[in-house]
């Protein structure tokens, strides 16, 4: 009875929502996503710029290389992002596959180990040493700990590949698309004003993932709008200022 109360208290107060548990992704997808589409929109626009071509820009050359760019890179990211927890996964069991070998047919040495690491946590020698024989009847407990505290590694059990991916790639779409709507809204017209509105975009996607970090974890608000801001704006300025040593 006292077990179930527990579960469900678990399952009510601290079950993550999925945004929370691919908020990394989310951010990393929708920032990069942002920066990199701006960047194709600020290169073509510091470039006509300086070549005093600006009006003559093509929003076709625009569309052109920005929906190419974010497609590939929203890909490119969201596989990158698969393999790289796959990756993780298997570097995990191969290391805990030889934790569990060590348990079994090393089991002196590691218990020394495990005293040692206790002891180094601030329990005394006596202390660590019932601990480490409470971990010895339960050998998954007592791997995983080792792989924590010896290894240092975190398991990636409870992450999912695909979904992770998925997240990068979606964030990554979302976000990367707002530098591209005043070209995809207008099929012609002034550029320069396309390029202003793309820029606000820009400035408008960062501020809401700004908030949306301020909302998940519950920073300060301007701490989080402010470093987003900031992050963004450095990289898409640099994109720009790249673009106005060519010229179309």
């Amino acid at each position: 009875m006292e077990t179930n109360t527990v579960a469900e208290h678990v399952a009510s107060e601290h079950k993550n929502s999925a945004l929370v548990d691919y908020f990394k992704e989310i951010i990393y997808g929708g920032i990069d996503g942002i920066v990199t589409t701006f960047a194709v929109v600020a290169g073509f626009s510091g470039a006509a710029l300086s070549g005093d071509t600006m009006t003559q820009m093509s929003f076709l050359v625009v569309l052109l290389f920005g929906l190419a760019n974010l497609f590939a890179d929203a890909a490119s990211m969201g596989l990158g992002n698969f393999l790289s927890v796959r990756s993780e996964k298997d570097l995990y069991f191969a290391a805990r596959d030889k934790e569990v070998d060590a348990v079994r047919n090393s089991a002196h040495s590691e218990f020394n180990e495990t005293v040692a690491i206790m002891k180094e946590k601030g329990f005394s020698d006596e202390q660590a040493h019932t601990l480490a024989e409470i971990y010895k009847t339960n050998e998954d407990y007592w791997v995983d700990f080792m792989m924590q505290h010896e290894l240092e590694m975190s398991d990636p059990r409870g992450e999912n590949e695909v979904f992770t991916g998925l997240a990068t790639f979606i964030s990554f779409m979302i976000f990367g698309a707002i530098p591209l709507l005043p070209f995809i809204l207008q099929s012609e017209g002034d550029a320069r004003v396309a390029f202003i509105l793309s820029s606000l975009g820009t400035f408008v996607a960062l501020v809401m993932l700004g908030l949306l970090k301020w909302r998940v974890i519950g920073a300060k608000l301007m701490s989080s709008l402010f470093e987003v801001v900031t992050v963004g704006s450095v990289a898409a300025v640099l994109a720009f200022l790249v673009g106005t040593f060519f010229s179309i």
